[in-house]
């Protein structure tokens, strides 16, 4: 996929991701904080922006049990701009079939930019930004 940027669509946007993933992330956030997932447990927002609510239950000091609920919002750092595509070139003659035919050298991946930075994929061996340079993750309030 990283080699065929067609294929980008949304990726940068944060728009295509797993569910489930994403939900097993929270999960072993909320364990190491001592919390379990409950309730409605992760859920995928839906409307207007990308991201996640999570309800997490703990127990505390005399055995009571607390419930917090947040919400994350996926906040994209980057823009994608397809590459314009040359035009087609003139048609060769029918290449002798005793000789191997060259390959091209792949062209390295441009148009991804990342607050400001640009970035190029290397086809030879393709790798993108992580995470924390391609998004930024919020908790927001009930009324966003």
């Amino acid at each position: 996929m990283i080699l065929d940027p067609a294929q980008w669509n949304g990726f940068p946007e944060g728009k295509h991701f797993t569910t489930s993933s994403a939900c097993r992330q929270a999960t072993a956030f909320a364990a190491k904080n001592g919390a379990k997932i409950s309730g409605d447990g992760c859920m995928r927002l839906s409307g207007e922006h990308e991201g996640f609510s999570v309800t997490v239950e703990t127990t505390g000091t005399e055995a009571q049990d607390a419930t917090a609920s947040a919400k994350a919002v996926i906040e994209p750092k980057c823009s994608f701009e397809d590459p314009e595509v040359p035009a087609p070139e003139e048609t060769k003659p029918d290449p002798d079939p005793t000789e191997p035919e060259e390959e091209p050298e792949p062209e390295p991946i441009t148009g991804l930019t990342c607050d400001g930075d640009a970035w190029t994929i290397d086809p030879d061996d393709p790798a993108l930004p992580s995470a924390v340079d391609l998004f930024t993750v919020r908790l927001t309030g009930d009324d966003e």
